[in-house]
């Protein structure tokens, strides 16, 4: 390998590592914008999200679905510079800093969570000079909880170092009992806290106008509520609280003079129908994965070129692969369209490189390590799949199984499209390994007869 194949191997692979675009001067360049093609422009997601936004009358609520690593959090980046240029004052917060994903979440701790990320994120981004009621919000939780005869002195043993409203903060990402015994002490006083919370937020949004005029909106992006999946003995509770705190409680999180976009994770569209009438004139968007083939499994030329200029803005990529498109086509058919998934190919072909352009058994070898992520699949799975891949749509036999099938899309062994309806296939990259196994399950099942 040559002196110089070392230094462009390792910028390729830092360039397809897997994170948002934050349309900074360090990476806004490595934006493709999908969305001014016409095959596109109809879903885009921030012209929808924004309008919802600047046609309201001074506050909305939307939900914003998309499945992990398909680029929702850059398009919530895009929000909200599209949003801060029209003057709006934007604030972009990460539930993953405040709770626990794998744990089962509840209204009161996410009520607390979004209001201390509000405060937080207003005063990093200047918006906010000082706290309206002269204390962080973990302080004033911390008063509440007082307030509202909850026994803090049990909630906070163990607790150590900054008080108890550094304390509060911290236990309530990191402590599953401290959430739990929070919970329930919460539970006969969750009015008492909504209240409080919207006037906390209330105080907030009277500061901002204050201190940037009274006509300033002030909009709240709440993202990675998708990444909230529990673990594999616990998936089903923690979905069903996800899907508890957006149906039962939709009406609490709506805030006065406030727009709030929640993200979402694609099983609560799954667990819940229709749940956009509860969020109603927004509703729910959802980001589809990037259409790579027809319905018929015929290639669809503008997704497969569009992975073209993504990688293209990432690495050389003829350099990597030869001059010649069908290799990189072929991973971008493989890739589902799921562009994180996508970007994992390129990740291992570059790890696997010893020399340049790479011959055909590295990039094989590759495809079948990130193949191997998926496996392996149960046989009843298996039968499943094969019939989303055959009739293009969920296959739900019963909703007892609906846990399974948000499992699949959360996962993405199954795929979800958009051709004017929604439609659905297995990811391209275990397809033929599910087709196969079903049919040798079918045949073991004929053999018994």
């Amino acid at each position: 390998m040559s002196q110089d194949s070392l230094p462009f191997l390792r910028s390729f692979f830092r360039a397809v590592t897997d994170q948002p675009i934050e349309f900074d001067e360090k990476d806004s360049s490595r934006y493709v914008p999908i969305y001014e093609e016409p095959p596109f422009s109809v879903h885009d997601p921030v012209k929808l999200l924004a309008r919802s936004i600047e046609f309201s009358l001074g506050r909305s609520v939307q939900l914003f679905s998309g499945f992990r690593g398909s680029g929702k959090s850059t398009e919530l980046y895009r929000l909200r510079q599209h949003l801060t240029e029209r003057g709006y004052k934007v604030v972009l917060c990460d539930i993953e800093d405040y709770l626990n994903p794998s744990q089962s979440i509840d209204v009161s701790d996410f009520l607390m969570a979004l209001a201390g990320a509000f405060g937080e994120k207003l005063k990093e981004a200047g918006f906010l000079k000082g706290d309206p009621s002269h204390e962080g919000y973990w302080t004033r939780a911390v008063n509440f909880l007082s307030r509202t005869d909850v026994n803090f002195s049990e909630l906070s043993a163990g607790m150590s170092g900054g008080g108890a409203s550094v304390g509060l903060k911290a236990q309530l990402k990191s402590d599953p009992s401290f959430r739990q015994k929070l919970q329930k002490h919460m539970a006969g006083h969750l009015g008492a806290l909504v209240g409080d919370v919207r006037q906390y937020i209330a105080e907030c949004i009277s500061q901002v106008r204050t201190q940037w005029g009274a006509d300033t909106e002030v909009v709240l992006l709440l993202d990675s509520m998708e990444h909230i999946r529990g673990t594999s003995t616990n998936a089903a509770q923690v979905q069903d609280s996800v899907v508890n705190l957006f149906v039962a409680h939709a009406d609490k999180l709506h805030f006065d003079d406030l727009h709030v976009v929640y993200t979402i994770p694609p099983y609560l569209k799954v667990l819940y129908a229709n749940l956009g009438t509860l969020y109603a004139p927004g509703g729910v968007h959802v980001l589809p994965t990037l259409k790579v083939c027809d319905r018929e499994g015929n290639a669809y030329q503008a997704g497969i070129d569009f992975l073209e200029r993504v990688i293209s803005n990432r690495g050389d990529w003829r350099r990597l692969l030869g001059p010649d498109r069908a290799a990189l086509d072929e991973l971008g058919r493989l890739s589902g369209g799921h562009l994180r998934d996508y970007l994992r190919l390129f990740a291992e072909i570059i790890r696997r490189a010893d020399t340049l352009p790479v011959p055909v058994s590295t990039i094989e070898s590759a495809v079948a390590q990130v193949r191997s992520e998926f496996l392996p699949i149960s046989d009843s799975d298996a039968e499943w799949l094969n019939l989303i891949a055959t009739t293009h749509d969920t296959a739900l036999r019963d909703h007892s199984k609906l846990h399974d099938l948000a499992r699949f899309l959360d996962t993405h062994l199954a795929l979800c499209y958009r051709n004017g309806m929604e439609w659905y296939d297995v990811h391209p990259l275990v397809r033929e390994v599910v087709k196969k196994q079903a049919s040798e399950v079918a045949a073991r099942a004929a053999q018994k007869k």
